[in-house]
């Protein structure tokens, strides 16, 4: 353990460097690793591997991400009454999600240049890919913990304590009343007591319902929001001008980057359907190991 922190601390600085370049100079970037695939190699010279730096700048920048993540968690996404260990592995895995995702996206936008005359090598996309993706990562781990900007607000931070205290035993109760519905009517059964349907009291409710409506008016929370959304919406125009370069570089005259931006664009709805649907279906499951 020791060794393998060592070696990570070691490699942070190169990391920083190569990180910093992605953002400030993501043209230059993008042209290093497509001509480092296709660039004959000269007696002498030392072999390029765009595949395996990239890599390594992916797991670098994983590491990376998880360690902003869990020093920094999202306050919605920390359990009420977990451990240490607990919380680092929710963080984690919400990291991985993003990579995988990340990965899946660049694959279907890839794939969908392809069909519209793209010839670029693949050793070259993936390593652009792992280069750009590693810092991605990291900007979506930072925008994450902008969130605790809000919670600087002690009325925040208590507003928002109770109200994950309010809504952690309404979970059970809401999943008994899933259960009671019929899944081919959406009903529940004809005849039944009203008094014997598990609903929330209506004063827990409303209670539950000032305190969002109070946190979510006051200043620093606003000012949290606020400062998520730019760096989400930087960060798509960011990876919407890599991805413009990577079209024009790979010789797409302007129609063809269009045409190519729009089939991924289609791919990349259908492949978030297609992710909804798999979440959705882990919930049913997981609902209906409860019900028997």
């Amino acid at each position: 353990m020791s060794k393998a922190l060592d070696d990570l601390l070691t490699q942070l600085p190169q990391w920083l460097g190569k990180f910093t370049q992605c953002l400030t100079h993501p043209s230059q970037v993008l042209n290093e690793h497509l001509t480092m695939a296709t660039a004959p190699q000269g007696e002498g010279k030392p072999e390029a591997k765009p595949v395996p730096d990239g890599v390594s700048f992916l797991i670098l920048s994983f590491a990376v991400a998880a360690g902003v993540s869990i020093a920094f968690p999202v306050p919605s996404m920390t359990p009420l009454a977990a451990g240490q260990a607990e919380g680092a592995l929710t963080q984690s895995a919400a990291v991985l999600r993003n990579l995988f995702v990340f990965l899946a996206a660049a694959a279907l936008l890839h794939g969908g240049s392809k069909l519209l005359g793209n010839r670029q090598a693949f050793a070259g996309f993936f390593g652009a890919v792992a280069r750009f993706g590693g810092a991605t990562l990291v900007l979506l781990a930072l925008a994450g913990a902008l969130t605790n900007v809000g919670m600087a607000d002690p009325v925040v931070a208590r507003n928002w304590q109770q109200l994950r205290q309010a809504a952690e035993p309404m979970g059970p109760e809401a999943k008994a009343l899933l259960c009671l519905v019929d899944p081919e009517t959406g009903q529940l059964p004809a005849g039944m007591p009203a008094n014997s349907i598990p609903l929330p009291k209506p004063e827990e409710l409303a209670q539950a319902q000032a305190l969002f409506l109070d946190t979510m008016t006051r200043p620093m929370f606003l000012i949290a929001v606020g400062l998520e959304t730019a760096c989400l919406f930087a960060l798509s125009l960011w990876l919407g001008w890599v991805w413009w370069r990577y079209l024009r570089v790979s010789g797409l005259s302007q129609a063809r980057a269009l045409a190519a931006s729009a089939v991924g664009s289609a791919g990349l709805g259908g492949g978030y359907l297609l992710l909804t649907l798999i979440d959705s279906g882990q919930m049913s499951s997981q609902l209906m190991q409860t019900c028997t």
